[in-house]
């Protein structure tokens, strides 16, 4: 687990985004999963981001208007196994996150914390490598904060490689490396 520090501005976000094939690069080579130099939008980067990465947005990324549920379906429906065995994996993952019972209500009625959880189901649920955090812990309080954290330290445990990028210095050292980016100066 890695954590990317830094001021505002000094690039943790663009960082993430580039690392999870949503951004490109100037200079330099970059090697994900074997591959080097993946463009984004290419065919390439669609099936690794489908199938090998994982994101928690800063804004939860959720349909606000949908239910939980649909929300999580989206995140595997490119699972090859039938409805039934979806739904149990929605059911189990809500479970992990203190969230059973709330398959079927609609995002805008729970909180952010709740909402956080939800996007950290469709992590668990999605069979990635590679989890990106952008402040996965930034609008919650310290118990819906601690909870994140120790779901992302399971997963971690499980063998997914997680990037948190944060301004909560007691978030940066739950992490095993913390990488600092400096401001940078125009």
């Amino acid at each position: 687990m890695i954590a990317i520090t830094g001021p505002s501005g000094s690039g943790k976000s663009t960082i993430l985004n580039i690392l999870g094939l949503i951004e490109s690069f100037n200079t330099g080579t970059y090697k994900l999963f074997d591959q080097v130099n993946i463009k984004p939008n290419s065919k390439t980067a669609q099936a690794i981001i489908r199938e090998d990465i994982s994101y928690l947005f800063q804004n939860f990324a959720l349909i606000e208007d949908e239910t939980v549920e649909y929300n999580l379906m989206l995140g595997i429906r490119y699972l090859r196994c039938g409805k039934s065995e979806k739904l149990t994996i929605i059911n189990d993952a809500l479970n992990k996150v203190g969230l059973q019972g709330y398959a079927k209500s609609k995002i805008f009625e729970l909180s952010g914390g709740q909402q956080q959880r939800v996007a950290m189901a469709r992590a668990l649920i999605k069979p990635s490598k590679l989890i990106l955090a952008d402040e996965p812990t930034g609008s919650l309080d310290q118990k819906n904060c601690d909870e994140i954290m120790q779901l992302l330290k399971e997963m971690n445990k499980q063998g997914k490689t997680i990037i948190v990028v944060t301004h909560d210095d007691e978030v940066a050292k739950q992490c095993q490396r913390i990488v600092h980016l400096a401001a940078i100066e125009e």
